[in-house]
């Protein structure tokens, strides 16, 4: 890489406006998909529309086996058990036990917030929208059930950026893909067993508001490992650009599969005659926003990375007191 496009020097996480923009950013994303899918008329018969192709596929169509719900139904947490592996081997490894507690306190916050956000959150069935079975009522739109954010789209989404936390910036991009395909698989099993597919893009908008969060600290307090030499690379291109395009695809085609079922006509005529194509949008529906998240945040923290010259000794700050040796590793972010 020539002198003229090798990064600058800089420091970890040094524009604070850009990360508190970026949270501010997917707020008001979720607050988006809040007014639309669970206020505005027609985004509540969408959702039903998704939910009546699930139906008449998985629980009384061709797919309807106990062992196929409760294969889907473990997805979730696997993905949170082998991130949960992954996490504790790189704490141990390499040592970051502040940042592996700020990432538990990123983890913990997502899910306290999901938690809060469901008993304030509330379905409103729309009138005259018909469903196929009268349980249905009860099943997906009762007031006392309330799925607004998914909680275990909260725990795989947590778990995965969590991982992503702990790891260096040269392994971030791949690890980032790795356990971005991890949670949005998981959001597309969730759908399968019969969430909203609104409830798994929200969730993933709390864990990456909270992802922000604690990845500024991160980098603010663990300033020596978060920064690279300008001659050090990152695949960021093969991470992000991947997530970037499997994003941008599978939205698309989520939105085609809407189209192909028969646009909005088919929407108001779901539980009369469902069709397999929204079963596939409602699929695809949280994997294709999940898989772009996934990729703005492998470049937003790509970008945020510290460099600094060859050779050039990290920024220090004065201490008061001398660290013994043998206790320095507690220091370290």
């Amino acid at each position: 890489m020539s002198d003229a496009h090798s990064p600058r020097p800089r420091t970890p996480a040094r524009r604070t406006w850009l990360w508190a923009a970026g949270v501010v950013v997917c707020a008001l994303v979720l607050l988006a998909v809040h007014e639309f899918f669970l206020r505005s008329t027609d985004g509540r018969w969408l959702e039903q529309a998704l939910l009546e192709s699930r139906y008449a596929a998985i629980t009384v169509g061709p797919m309807q086996e106990s062992t196929l719900f409760d294969l889907l139904s473990s997805v979730p947490l696997a993905v949170l058990a082998l991130a949960g592996l992954i996490f504790v081997v790189t704490v141990l490894a390499r040592r970051r036990f502040a940042a592996a507690g700020i990432a538990l306190g990123t983890f913990l916050g997502a899910n306290i917030t999901t938690q809060a956000m469901k008993t304030l959150l509330v379905r409103h069935e729309p009138e005259g929208m018909p469903m196929s079975n009268a349980a249905m009522h009860e099943w997906w739109w009762a007031p006392d059930v309330t799925s607004f954010p998914s909680g275990h789209a909260t725990l795989a989404a947590g778990a995965a950026v969590a991982v992503f936390l702990v790891v260096g910036p040269r392994q971030r991009p791949i690890v980032g893909l790795f356990t971005g395909l991890l949670a949005v698989v998981s959001g597309a099993a969730i759908f399968l067993t019969g969430h909203f597919a609104s409830d798994i893009i929200a969730a993933y908008l709390v864990v990456a508001i909270w992802g922000l969060l604690g990845g500024w600290l991160v980098m603010r307090l663990g300033e020596s490992w978060n920064t690279l030499t300008t001659e050090q690379h990152t695949p960021v291109g093969a991470g992000a650009g991947l997530a970037w395009f499997l994003g941008i695809i599978l939205t698309a085609a989520a939105l085609l599969a809407v189209l192909f079922a028969g646009g909005w006509d088919a929407i108001r005529q779901a539980a009369e005659d469902p069709s397999g194509w929204h079963w596939v949008a409602g699929t695809l529906l949280p994997v294709g926003p999940g898989m772009l998240l996934c990729g703005a945040g492998i470049s937003f923290f790509d970008a945020e990375t510290g460099r600094r010259h060859p050779g050039e000794p990290l920024r220090t700050t004065q201490q008061t007191y001398q660290v013994p040796p043998q206790f320095g590793h507690l220091y370290e972010a």
